[in-house]
């Protein structure tokens, strides 16, 4: 098996011009699909010159074939799509088209597909031993579902890419886990009902927030009862309740489970920084995340791929991403952050906020502690409660 860590670049989507198509005809600036994300978050490593290393082994992406996406996705969807992405036009609302998170734009079917067939490409070539692990920015469409899409997710990388390693591998194990600040609920709802995937999200969870679901009595159907887990937070939730949380619900069951492939979604979206969302995490649970995945891996069949999900403030999300795939290729980061790299956010009006890869120590406003603490308190246990016997844990 190499050493190498795969990493899938962007580059494919960074050619094409339907974004900027978008910035011209929308008044308010799609915080997922838009150029300077894409550009802020793939230049740092560039730039750095990690993308160089003998320890990354970049990798292009490509369109993910009709027949790959209809492993899970419906033909009418995947058809209505590639026809709005060839300039036609369709009935879109029942597919969740031609909304303000999942617009139509010159070449979507294309933004769609890339990262789609990089991310299979990922999960085949780490299953294969092809590389040590993988990682691709772009990717971690969890929301997606089998014919609609919604909250920026078109086509869901997550599920298909699943799918085609499971019938590469039958009876193997996978476990998804999900840091992204919302729930992983397109991913979870295709494999309900499937115990060889265990779907973990760790997950922010107020009113009115996207997308409503991940209580933790939604936990899988039929066989698979008890294979989907869901630890949902509360806004303000910060380092310590976080990590409490990671250690006392998700490491137990994983060192149960022992999953032949580890699928990650990251998502930079719960650091402090993010605008569409209110936990309080900072860098440091990025780090102490990648060190401990990393460990639970290599205490199994050592075979990870991670996505970078979401993330919705460039620099933040470009510094978070950048992290992880330094610990999974065991690189050190640059001592300083390059200074082409500085030029470019501030040429697309960009706040970088505290120099570096750390940030202050921050802990919630005293007055908010008991609240946080009783709620976190409610979601280990209710965890506890009623996933851990499944695994034969007190």
């Amino acid at each position: 098996m190499t050493e190498r860590t795969a990493l899938y670049s962007p580059e494919s989507l960074l050619a094409l011009d339907g974004i900027d198509e978008l910035e011209r005809m929308k008044a308010v600036v799609n915080p997922f699909w838009n150029r300077a994300r894409l550009d802020v978050t793939w230049s740092l490593p560039v730039m750095a010159g990690m993308t160089e290393s003998s320890k990354i082994s970049l990798q292009q992406m490509r369109e993910a074939t009709k027949e790959e996406l209809l492993t899970f996705h419906d033909p009418s969807f995947v058809e209505t799509l590639d026809l709005f992405g060839n300039t036609g036009s369709a009935f879109s609302a029942r597919f969740g088209l031609d909304t303000d998170d999942c617009p139509v734009f010159p070449g979507v079917h294309r933004y769609a597909r890339l990262p789609v067939g990089g991310v299979i490409d990922a999960t085949i070539g780490v299953a294969k031993g092809k590389f040590k692990n993988a990682m691709s920015f772009v990717g971690g469409f969890h929301h997606a579902m089998e014919s609609q899409a919604a909250g920026f997710c078109y086509l869901n990388d997550t599920v298909v890419a699943i799918k085609k390693y499971k019938e590469v591998n039958p009876g193997k194990k996978v476990l998804y886990l999900d840091t992204d600040v919302h729930h992983g609920d397109g991913t979870q709802k295709a494999f309900y009902a499937d115990p060889d995937v265990l779907t973990i999200s760790l997950h922010e969870k107020s009113m009115g927030f996207f997308p409503g679901t991940g209580k933790p009595e939604e936990m899988g159907i039929g066989e698979g009862k008890g294979y989907s887990v869901n630890v949902p937070l509360p806004p303000l939730t910060d380092d310590v309740e976080y990590w409490r949380a990671f250690e006392d619900a998700i490491v137990p069951i994983w060192q149960v489970y022992k999953p032949d492939l580890v699928f990650w979604n990251v998502g930079a979206d719960a650091h402090f920084g993010d605008p569409l969302a209110d936990l309080m995490l900072t860098f440091d649970t990025y780090h102490r995340l990648t060190m401990t995945v990393r460990q639970l891996v290599h205490e199994g069949e050592r075979k990870l791929v991670a996505v970078g999900g979401g993330g919705y403030n460039p620099v933040t999300t470009a510094k978070v991403w950048t992290i992880v795939l330094a610990g999974l290729a065991d690189m050190a980061l640059p001592p300083v952050l390059p200074n082409k790299w500085l030029v470019l956010i501030e040429k697309y009006g960009l706040k970088m906020g505290r120099d570096g890869w750390t940030d202050r120590p921050s802990r919630m406003d005293e007055k908010h502690y008991p609240k946080v603490k009783r709620a976190v308190d409610d979601a280990i246990n209710k965890v506890k409660e009623l996933i851990f016997p499944v695994f034969g844990l007190e």
